[in-house]
This record gives C-alpha cells, sequence and structure tokens, in this order.
C-alpha cells in the first residue's frame, strides 16, 4: 500500500467507485423521520418561516439545506439524495487533502486507501441514503473544511493565516448548526497538533492561544446560546431521566465495542439495533468489551511515538463518540452516529495494514508474492464493500424492505415490528400489519403507538375506517 498515484488518477478513482456504489441510492424513497423531519416541518415551509423560527430552531443549517431541496424537488426524494451524495464525496475529497499534506510521497497511498474505504464503506449509507441522515454528513463536511483550512493556516503567515483561520472557525460554526456533535473539534485540534505536527507540551500555551483560541470561544458561545434556547434544556433534562447515568454509561461501553466489531462485519447493520442496557460491571458481554477496548487503547497508547498516524486514527474514533456516549439517547447506537468516528477506524486499519506490508517485504525473500497477495486481498476487500454498499442501499427503496431487514436483526425489539406493520399497512397488506402491531404491543406493553396503530389495522380490516 505504498507509491505514488496521479491526483487525477485518484479523483477519477473516488468518482467511479461512488458512482458503482450508490448508484442505488437515487431510487430511495423517504424513510421515517423523513417526513416530519422534512415534508411536513414547518421549518422549511419558507425563507420567511424559516427565518422566523431561528430563535427556537435547533440545527438550522441543516434545515437551510432542506429549505432548498423543498423548493427545488418538492416530494421527489431522488434530488434529495443528490446533496447527501456530494457531501459525502466533498467529505473526501477534503480528507484527501488534509492527509496528503502531512504524508510523504513515500506513503502517500494510504490517504487514497483510506478515503476510498471510507467511501464505500456500508456504515456510510444510513448517513448518505436516509435523507435525515444528513445531519452527519453536512457536520463532517464542514468539521473536514474546518480542519483543512487551520491546517492551511499553519502553512501560511500574515494576511492569508488570518484569512483561512476565519475560514477555519466559520466552518466549525456552521459544522455546529448541522449536528451538535461537531463540539468535538477543539480536541481533535489538540490531538493533530500532539500526535501530527508533533508539538511538545510547552509549546501547547502558545499553540492554544494562536491558534485553539478561537475555537474554545466558539463552543463556550455556542453553549450559552444552547444553553438559553428554549429546546435544548428540554431535550437534555428529558435525555438524562432516560436511564441512570452510570447504566448509560455501562450500555456505551458496550455500544462502542459493538461498533469496532459492526465496522468490521458491515453484513450486520441494522436501522435499529438492539442492544441491552448493561447494569453492572460484570453483565456480559461487559467483560469481553472492556477486554477489547483496553487492547485497542493499549495499542493507541503504544504507537503515540512509533506510528503517530495510528494513534491519531484510534483517538479520532474515541474522541468523535463522546458526545453520544456521554449525553443519554432512547437509541444507544444508530449507524449514522459512526459516520465520522468511522474515518479514525478507517485511517487505523490503513496505517497498519501499510506499516505492516511495508514491514514484510523488507524481511521476506519473495516480496512480488506478497505484494500480488495484498494487492488482490485489497481488490477483494473494495469489490466486497462496494456490493454490501450497493445491496445496503436498495433497502431504503421501499420502508417494507428497510424494516423486514430489521425486524429479521432486532426480533425481540417492539419498534422495528411496529414499523413493519406501517409499512404492510401502506401496501394495503392489513392481516400481515395487524400481526406485526401484535407483536410490537406484546414486546412493549407500554408502546402507545403500536396499541393505536393495532387498533386502526383493526377497523380497517373490518371496513369501519
Amino acid at each position: 500500500m505504498n507509491g505514488k498515484i496521479n491526483p487525477s488518477a485518484t479523483v477519477l478513482i473516488l468518482f467511479t467507485v461512488i458512482a458503482i456504489s450508490y448508484f442505488s441510492a437515487f431510487y430511495g424513497d423517504f424513510q421515517y423521520d423523513d417526513s416530519l423531519t422534512i415534508l411536513e416541518n414547518a421549518h422549511v415551509e419558507s425563507l420567511n418561516t424559516f427565518i422566523g423560527h431561528l430563535d427556537h430552531m435547533v440545527r438550522p443549517v441543516l434545515y437551510a439545506t432542506f429549505i432548498i431541496d423543498r423548493s427545488l424537488y418538492g416530494l421527489h426524494p431522488a434530488g434529495y439524495h443528490l446533496l447527501n451524495l456530494l457531501l459525502h464525496l466533498g467529505s473526501g475529497l477534503l480528507l484527501y487533502r488534509i492527509l496528503t499534506s502531512v504524508l510523504s510521497d513515500k506513503v502517500v497511498t494510504i490517504p487514497l486507501w483510506t478515503v476510498l474505504l471510507f467511501l464505500i464503506h456500508p456504515i456510510a449509507t444510513e448517513t448518505v441514503t436516509y435523507i435525515s441522515g444528513r445531519a452527519s454528513g453536512l457536520m463532517t463536511f464542514f468539521y473536514l473544511l474546518a480542519l483543512y483550512l487551520y491546517l492551511r493556516a499553519a502553512q501560511e503567515s500574515n494576511g492569508c493565516r488570518r484569512l483561512y483561520l476565519s475560514g477555519a472557525v466559520v466552518s466549525f460554526l456552521l459544522s455546529i448548526g448541522s449536528k451538535e456533535t461537531a463540539v468535538t473539534f477543539p480536541l481533535i485540534l489538540l490531538l493533530w497538533d500532539w500526535l501530527i505536527a508533533g508539538k511538545r507540551v510547552s509549546d501547547f500555551r502558545g499553540t492554544l492561544i494562536s491558534n485553539h483560541f478561537a475555537f474554545w470561544i466558539v463552543l463556550f458561545l455556542a453553549a450559552a446560546w444552547a444553553w438559553s434556547h428554549p429546546r435544548y434544556p428540554a431535550l437534555a433534562e428529558f435525555s438524562f431521566t432516560i436511564r441512570p447515568f452510570r447504566e448509560h454509561l455501562l450500555s456505551e461501553l458496550h455500544a462502542t465495542a459493538y461498533a469496532l466489531l459492526l465496522l468490521l462485519s458491515p453484513w450486520n447493520q441494522n436501522f435499529d439495533h438492539d442492544l441491552p442496557i448493561i447494569h453492572s460491571l460484570t453483565q456480559w458481554p461487559l467483560p469481553l468489551d472492556l477486554l477489547l477496548l483496553s487492547v485497542v487503547m493499549a495499542g493507541a497508547f503504544f504507537s503515540a511515538s512509533r506510528v503517530p498516524l495510528l494513534a491519531f486514527g484510534l483517538g479520532w474514533f474515541f474522541i468523535q463518540l463522546l458526545p453520544t456516549s456521554l449525553i443519554p439517547r432512547n437509541d444507544l447506537l444508530s449507524e449514522r452516529n459512526l459516520y465520522l468516528p468511522a474515518i479514525g477506524f478507517v485511517l487505523a486499519i490503513v496505517t497498519l495494514a501499510s506499516h505492516l506490508i511495508r514491514h514484510v517485504l523488507t524481511t521476506i525473500r519473495r516480496p512480488a508474492f506478497v505484494q500480488f497477495t495484498s494487492s488482490l486481498l485489497v481488490a477483494v476487500l473494495v469489490a466486497g464493500l462496494c456490493l454490501f454498499t450497493y445491496q445496503r442501499n436498495l433497502l431504503y427503496q421501499d420502508r417494507l424492505l428497510l424494516w423486514s431487514d430489521a425486524v429479521r436483526k432486532s426480533p425481540n425489539k417492539a419498534r422495528p415490528h411496529n414499523n413493519l406493520g406501517y409499512a404492510y399497512s401502506l401496501h394495503g397488506d392489513w392481516d400481515s400489519a395487524i400481526e406485526e402491531f401484535r407483536m410490537a404491543a406484546r414486546l412493549d406493553s407500554n408502546y402507545v403507538l403500536a396499541q393505536e396503530n393495532l387498533r386502526d389495522a383493526y377497523l380497517h380490516r373490518v371496513g369501519r375506517q
């Protein structure tokens, strides 16, 4: 995985694999939250309404893009998918520029393989193909743009430096306005300057004041705005009543380990994962999860001085999961929340593979065989990921396909059964709908929506609605 590749060939490769992997995404329909978030959302009915609602709206940058989509495409989902896909590709190109700015020509293929695998990995489908998943894609695009401009500022002086740094601050602000998990950006800057830029501890005080201070100010002002906002305090209060905080942290440790394995086994992807609530340190499989996480963190620690890019990738992964791990949510894991963390995971895997191949090539007597074998394995990996992504995108064509897959993988969770029942009702299959609504109500006796849907489905079948 070493060598030099023409930039034009790089762009051509990226566009080609994106076209292959995501061609089927344009046939995707509106799914799940899309109706409430986009089609029935009063915030995005018109520009005047949007401006009038700014004082009590969350994620204004995200909803601004939905205004544009509704004005251009109306009720046709294909147009909405276009921007999601362009954001995905834009994030890949920004990531490539970021990585090539710090790697020598000898390892320039690390950026290519990192970007390529990130773009075709099926974990991105919930962000790219699920229209409401745009929040993660839009946030990531501005997040990477902010990092790219920050690095450009470090290469310039005087006026140009201030211009790039101002652009980075604005991009960071737009990222927060797209999705709140962008608050990790100042921590990533610290990680970058420590591991990649190689700054000493004694240099950090000056770096914080001259380069990082503006981003911490933006973060502080965003936090103050959120505190004064009418919705954020209410959302925070609700979040911390979902489950006891200790149980939440233990459950998120399991979810983090599960996420690592999911990135390695994309065939287990699910629109509605069913993860257990962990009540104690001894509850299975938490001991195994802790062992896995300890090994990964130890690897990051010991590689910090030897292979800093590997340590940076692992550090990126864990830092990006902090917001969703610390703030309780109904769902312990959503695949769209793995979109930005996946960049670090893929970077770590590619860096590790590159160093292993380079080590083997210097010690084995048949380097040509090693190169052929590694190229063959990479080709199989790329083809496999493209196939998984293409097939995953096909599920978004119809609610029945998406929720049938979710029920098959989460048979003991009520919500997938309820949503599959709704999908059956849209197809006029009331017997199947009733069975799914009944199963949802049986799995969760407090699921009011499933009970109401079951009642309505019975009335439809007997002709009273």
